[in-house]
């Protein structure tokens, strides 16, 4: 079992589409930066699925247009590259891991010299759990299950912060893989905006490591007067399947462990 988990994983086509790298995967020890408390929290970098990014983001309101995305733990960037596909005002990417973020800025580089009309990635190496947010306007969270609950905790406290001091902003949170979801859903201040087991393309099942073939999706938003309506279905429960490593949106994957094929929604 262990050969398995820690084997080399496939190169994805999308780092082919972009000339970048994000399809290795790196194991939490090699990640650490010395501090206990960051490094007990870290869980490594994976690799999350183009179909269903590209079906999160198409989910934002008016698929993130005019909106700031932060992608908290950005690793290698491939969030971020997906990302330039749609129509967001600004996209940061937030990393603690130097090598990481080397690798991320390089990406990012490589991505304006073959897209200069696309909106540019800033990479910023630091603590992702307390991201510098603007003071208005829609502001998007993703996170990839980039750590366990006393960060997302930690996170949830500054961005609480935040909405309270600037009550205009809409904020958004988009938790792919969200194993720490009972902190969201035991805040009042947060509520449902979209839940889903997004199946992936073609494409991507033929370049997954893992025999699975939908990741589960959920999004919030901060509490405010200017909330935006929920997409039916936003209430699914949701499942921990292995603590801090795998959750799923249950109702829907038993409907793909049943036969029925999942919504996959195209590039922008």
């Amino acid at each position: 079992m262990l050969k398995f988990l820690f084997k080399p994983w496939p190169k994805h086509p999308i780092d082919r589409l972009y000339r970048i790298e994000t399809s290795a995967r790196v194991i939490h020890r090699s990640l650490r930066v010395g501090n206990r408390a960051l490094d007990e929290a870290n869980v490594g970098y994976g690799c999350s699925q183009p179909s269903v990014l590209r079906s999160a983001f198409g989910a934002l309101p008016g698929g993130g247009a005019d909106a700031h995305l932060f992608d908290l733990g950005c690793g290698k960037g491939r969030a971020l590259a997906l990302a330039t596909e749609f129509p967001f005002r600004s996209i940061t990417g937030i990393e603690l891991a130097p090598g990481l973020c080397r690798i991320a800025r390089r990406n990012a580089a490589t991505i304006a010299r073959r897209h200069p009309d696309r909106v540019p990635l800033k990479i910023v190496e630091g603590d992702a759990t307390k991201p510098d947010l603007p003071s208005s306007g829609d502001q998007i969270l993703f996170l990839y299950n980039s750590f366990r609950r006393p960060l997302v905790n930690a996170l949830l406290t500054h961005v609480e912060a935040h909405g309270a001091a600037h009550p205009d902003a809409r904020i958004f949170l988009v938790y792919y893989n969200p194993t720490q979801a009972a902190a969201l859903d035991g805040s009042p201040r947060w509520r449902r905006y979209f839940a889903d087991q997004i199946g992936f393309s073609d494409e991507d099942a033929r370049y997954a490591p893992f025999a699975n073939r939908s990741d589960s999706v959920v999004i919030w938003q901060l509490d405010s007067p200017k909330r935006a309506p929920p997409h039916p279905g936003a209430e699914r429960a949701i499942e921990i399947v292995i603590p801090d490593i795998a959750a799923i949106v249950l109702e829907r994957y038993l409907q793909q462990r049943a036969g029925v094929r999942l919504h996959v929604s195209s590039a922008a």
